[in-house]
């Protein structure tokens, strides 16, 4: 609560000293969110205490000002709130697990020279890296908002824990997800240029591994990732009446209190992804390259850590999607194969997913599909009902129905 009040009063500050410009009559204020309602049915194997129905919803509130400036330019901010639940897990639980109510808080400048932005945020390659094309806005096979497979939950419950009983099925901390977001949600500075033909290049650092202002003077934590560096392109336009978009994006960061440099090692991801759009046809696709286990988050710890000296996660991921008037049909894939170490085995992951979607207004749409989940690993067991570790192979199967509101 104390870092969500540290930048709270930030946003104030930055707000009282707009209201004393002089052109204070041109400040733009917006306020826009969404709402996402799924109802499921889930199936997994091995598990069946947890094969029901399931609720879910995803939310975002989005606030935004901007106050164009005399001569050109402009400046402003953005605050993003996040919150996100199912009923089978024993609490809530933000995308990727994450349990963070404050998304994004940050602040910008942009004028001829490009975009210069600071605060709470992804990093540039995350931000600037193309997304797969999906009918489905939230509960998605790549990158999902809303994740419904779950470990059985029976003793010591703990759905803020990733690999604890009662929390996001994620298999040797394994995440189905392609973007480029080893920098994460956190304090940072970022340079975007202006577009140039369709080209733009961005950079980003964080200097700590952290969302709270205080810990950015402070010790630093047991194998906590600090100096993390981001660096992107993306390439838009139209040739012939075909959309062509390609971006790439690298993340680098330093151990700064490793505690087994033999086995810990500095963070370092890259990938690209590409997309084709030609009438009512859209195609995608992307590639990642990370030495975070599992191309989860980054999870440091006393004497533990997830980013490892020579041990990789690779994601492939497309999408292909078919929209005529209200309609929208498509499918996904997505596989990924983690190195784990100590083990000659991988841990793999993959899913399938069909879905179409109806709008209704530009304020409501209803998408409707299938998913079918894979999860092999090195041990290739899963305790039936056991509400335990050590579950590293499932099936998962999930038909559901989603309803989203946005305004």
């Amino acid at each position: 609560m104390r870092r969500i009040a540290a930048l709270a009063a930030a946003a104030l500050a930055f707000a009282s000293g707009l209201a004393h410009a002089e052109a204070l009559d041109r400040l733009q204020l917006k306020l826009n969110g969404h709402a996402s309602a799924i109802g499921a049915v889930v199936d997994q194997s091995n598990m069946t205490g947890l094969d029901n129905t399931v609720f879910a919803v995803d939310t975002g509130l989005f606030g935004t000002a901007i106050l164009p400036l005399d001569g050109g330019g402009e400046v402003g901010g953005r605050i993003a709130l996040d919150l996100d639940y199912a009923s089978n897990f024993d609490t809530y639980l933000n995308d990727a697990g994450s349990s963070d109510f404050l998304e994004e808080l940050w602040f910008y400048w942009e004028g001829d020279f490009g975009r210069l932005q600071a605060g709470v945020m992804d990093g540039a390659a995350d931000i600037m890296g193309l997304d797969v094309p999906s009918v489905t806005k939230s509960i998605r096979a790549d990158n999902p908002e809303v994740f419904l497979l779950a470990y059985p939950c029976r003793f010591f419950c703990a759905s803020s824990d990733p690999q604890a009983p009662g929390s996001l099925f994620s298999p040797q901390g394994m995440q189905l997800r392609s973007d480029i977001h080893g920098s994460d949600d956190y304090l940072k500075i970022m340079y975007v240029t202006p577009s140039v033909n369709g080209l733009r290049l961005a950079v980003s650092y964080a200097p700590d591994g952290s969302r709270d202002p205080a810990q950015l003077f402070g010790n630093d934590d047991f194998n906590e990732q600090a100096n993390i560096w981001d660096f992107a392109a993306s390439y838009l336009a139209n040739h012939g009446g075909v959309d062509v978009g390609v971006s790439v994006g690298i993340v680098t960061g330093n151990n700064v209190n490793n505690t087994a440099p033999f086995l810990y090692d500095d963070l370092f991801e890259w990938g690209l992804a590409a997309k084709l759009g030609y009438r009512e046809w859209t195609w995608g696709g992307a590639f990642k390259r990370t030495n975070i286990a599992g191309a989860g988050p980054v999870v440091p710890g006393s004497f533990i850590s997830n980013v490892f000296d020579g041990s990789f996660t690779n994601v492939w991921s497309t999408g292909i999607t078919y929209e005529r008037g209200p309609w929208m049909f498509g499918a996904n894939y997505i596989y990924e194969d983690e190195e784990v170490p100590f083990l000659t085995a991988d841990q793999q992951g993959e899913a399938l997913q069909i879905a179409a979607g109806y709008t209704f207004t530009e304020n409501i749409r209803v998408t409707g599909g299938y998913q079918h989940f894979e999860f092999d690993g090195p041990f290739d067991v899963c305790p039936t009902d056991a509400g335990g570790f050590g579950c590293d192979t499932l099936n998962g199967n999930v038909g559901y129905l989603e309803t989203t509101f946005s305004f």
